[in-house]
């Protein structure tokens, strides 16, 4: 068993807030300690050695999201990894609410989102499909940034899209995928076990 992040719209009655982001594994191993909410189950065992990077402010550069594609400059490249956010979670949510499995493959990098993304198509439904500019990526912070893993932790808000209190707050490992960036794994806090998830290879192809 791994631990699992879960996220809900309406239809799952023990969620208290408007916002499915499916469920996705982190690690091998369950962690010794778990700590269970309406939204998650996850590891509160150790925290990354890694530095994280900061930023709360944005700009209105285009960043790119492509793996190959970045800059030295913290702040920019920030924004970069808010934009390759945002378009990921635009094409899952979208994916979603058409039920479309080939579109989702654009967007995820492993088979347990893949399951997680059926799952969701028979469970939930959204009122219409989300305009880019109603998902927002706040309190971004980068926790790993290398060719072959980024790890981010940040507060994903869809109120403008699903209305009030539709956010939550998560580490995403995104993995490479034909040169793209895609979502890997997710963990609910930094000091989960997201370390161990950089070594996994993507499942599935461009």
């Amino acid at each position: 068993m791994r631990a699992r992040v879960g996220l809900g719209l309406g239809v799952i009655a023990a969620l208290a807030i408007a916002i499915w982001a499916a469920v996705s594994q982190g690690g091998d191993e369950p962690p010794p300690t778990t700590t269970t909410s309406t939204l998650t189950t996850s590891s509160t065992e150790s925290r990354p050695s890694s530095t994280s990077t900061t930023v709360t402010t944005t700009t209105t550069a285009g960043p790119s999201t492509t793996v190959t594609d970045t800059t030295t400059d913290p702040e920019a490249r920030v924004e970069q990894v808010r934009q390759i956010l945002q378009d990921l979670y635009f094409g899952w949510f979208t994916a979603i609410h058409n039920k479309d499995e080939e579109a989702v493959r654009e967007v995820i990098a492993t088979e347990r989102y893949l399951e997680d993304f059926r799952t969701a198509v028979t469970t939930l439904e959204y009122p219409r499909p989300p305009n880019k500019d109603e998902i927002v990526i706040k309190d971004l912070e980068i926790l790993r940034d290398t060719e072959n893993c980024l790890v981010t932790y940040s507060t994903v808000d869809l109120t403008l899209w699903l209305g009030e209190d539709a956010t939550v707050s998560g580490v995403r490992v995104l993995l490479p995928v034909g040169g793209d960036w895609r979502f890997g794994t997710a963990w609910t806090h930094k000091e989960d076990r997201w370390q161990q998830d950089c070594d996994i290879e993507p499942e599935l192809s461009p």
